[in-house]
């Protein structure tokens, strides 16, 4: 990428002001003006991730959220394992710009950190009928996921994983989570970014929610937070996957 003259995050970075966008779409914009600039033009490949990152002296995360937004904006398209090409020159989407929401990256780290606890607490407190209907949520997914329905297969993940948040009897905990999901649908770049991984993927992983489950039905706190780690952890990868060089 050309150097320009502007110094790598003399982009408000600081975010003085409360309605200064998320620095990963301060980024995207800044492609943006590029390729419009010429700097990168239709079919070009964009700089390394890494790269970028120095360039803009940013972490690799908010790089792969700023390309995200890039794409759904339908400045550049993504093929994994190859790299990021321009596809033409425009601005960025108003709509995108204004989407004060956490990056899906951010929002699966979180996720990693808040339902690992969640799952510990809800092994302690969870109640049998609270188990069974668990298991039930588990069989629709597996039946749904076996007959290629990803989308409804979703449904119930987000309702599996919202009753764990339920079972921990903590309001602050269950809000937490079900905002943290909810933010898949309000978001348009993390819903726009959810229904590519949907298409690539053949839904919820059964044994990640298989081994939750038993975890949480022999009561094991520390069992439960390490496969509800593991399960989102590898999903992040997924996710990472479909945005890498």
């Amino acid at each position: 990428m050309t150097q320009t003259t502007d110094s790598p995050l003399k982009l408000n970075t600081e975010r003085s002001q409360a309605n200064s966008p998320r620095l990963y779409l301060l980024i995207a914009d800044k492609l943006a003006q590029n390729i419009a600039k010429g700097e990168l033009n239709p079919g070009d490949r964009l700089p390394a991730e890494r790269d970028l990152a120095q360039h803009f002296d940013v972490s690799r995360q908010t790089v792969r959220e700023a390309l995200i937004a890039l794409e759904v904006s339908g400045l550049v398209e993504i093929k994994p394992g190859s790299g990021v090409y321009v596809l033409k020159s425009a601005a960025l989407k108003s709509s995108i710009l204004t989407d004060d929401a956490p990056g899906p990256l951010e929002i699966m780290e979180a996720r990693l950190l808040v339902e690992g606890d969640a799952a510990a607490l809800a092994a302690e407190r969870i109640s049998n009928e609270e188990l069974l209907k668990l298991k039930a949520y588990l069989n629709q997914m597996t039946a749904l996921v076996a007959a290629q329905k990803t989308a409804e297969a979703e449904a119930f993940d987000g309702k599996f994983h919202q009753l764990i948040a339920s079972a921990t009897r903590n309001s602050a905990l269950q809000s937490m989570v079900e905002w943290l999901w909810s933010l898949r649908e309000s978001s348009e770049i993390s819903r726009a970014f959810t229904e590519k991984v949907r298409r690539q993927m053949a839904g919820p992983n059964i044994q990640a929610h298989e081994k939750i489950y038993q975890c949480l039905s022999r009561r094991d706190a520390p069992g439960a937070k390490a496969a509800m780690q593991e399960h989102i952890a590898q999903v992040t990868e997924a996710y990472i996957l479909l945005v890498a060089d």
